[in-house]
């Protein structure tokens, strides 16, 4: 096992809901703290859970499968998806008052190709002008020098506002996937189709270069 592997296994394991945890300061002099996200089963916060499901529903069209979010489903998918997945971690962005701002993680990590990407960065829309930015940038740098990754991407629908956020971090357009769109009953699917030759939107791969 990589050691930043073990890294994010013990930050994972050890995270407690109003317990001391590790927290990444955000800027010089501190403006905000990023603080991991509890994912242990029977030790998540209430708070944490209602707001990513809030937030979520509030973003919904952001992401690749649309659904109504409720904080049941948004503990399983902590508890879960998120807990058992060796390269994925979410951060809360507080600011120094303990007010919760956002939330930043990264996700489908690589171990042996030092391989990373920034996942669900969601803001809850009350964060100062350049704070997400900061943040993010924060989150990078931090999983560069103590992850050990030296590659880091992101991958955004191409008709998310989000697209120019993430080129004023830094992140460089380099690669574009048509989407196909699949709909039920409860749900919005997309899903990549390189074959499609017209689409309601694509999957904008982008490359992060370090300052």
């Amino acid at each position: 096992m990589k050691p930043g592997q073990r890294l994010l296994r013990a930050l994972k394991d050890s995270t407690l809901a109003g317990k001391p945890a590790l927290v990444l300061p955000v800027g010089s002099p501190v403006r905000a703290l990023l603080r991991p996200i509890a994912t242990v089963a029977g030790a998540t916060d209430p708070t944490d859970v209602q707001l990513l499901s809030e937030w979520r529903n509030r973003h919904v069209a952001s992401f690749l499968t649309e659904f109504v979010s409720h904080d049941e489903r948004t503990v399983r998918w902590l508890t879960g998806p998120v807990h058992d997945n060796g390269g994925k971690i979410l951060f809360m962005l507080d600011d120094l008052n303990g007010e919760r701002l956002g939330h930043l993680g990264l996700g489908f990590i690589d171990w042996d190709a030092g391989y990373g990407e920034a996942d669900a960065i969601v803001s809850g829309g009350v964060s100062p002008p350049g704070l997400m930015k900061l943040a993010l940038q924060t989150l990078l740098a931090w999983a560069h020098d103590q992850l050990g990754l030296d590659e880091l991407a992101v991958r955004v629908r191409s008709d998310n506002p989000a697209v120019a956020f993430y080129e004023k971090v830094g992140f460089r357009e380099f690669q574009r996937v048509p989407l196909a769109v699949s709909r039920g009953a409860d749900f919005t699917e997309w899903t990549e189709d390189p074959s499609l030759t017209t689409s309601v939107a694509s999957l904008v791969y982008m490359r992060y270069a370090r300052p």
